[in-house]
């Protein structure tokens, strides 16, 4: 049986494309309790009811 070189985490990420660290990217919320995907943040110019969202308030 022959060990098996580890592999740190740094040359693991290095061999990913961007593509990949964001299909995987993961952040902790402690209000839910463990790594979820990150919720998309919206675009800084853009019109927040772009969405197709109810917008509050207004009739």
């Amino acid at each position: 049986m022959a060990f098996r070189k580890s592999i740190s985490q740094t040359e693991l990420a290095q061999g990913q494309s961007d593509a990949d660290r964001e299909r995987h990217a993961t952040e902790y919320q402690p209000s839910r309790g463990g790594w979820f995907k990150p919720e998309a943040k919206p675009e800084p110019g853009q019109d927040k009811d772009s969405s197709g969202g109810r917008r509050w308030g207004r009739r």
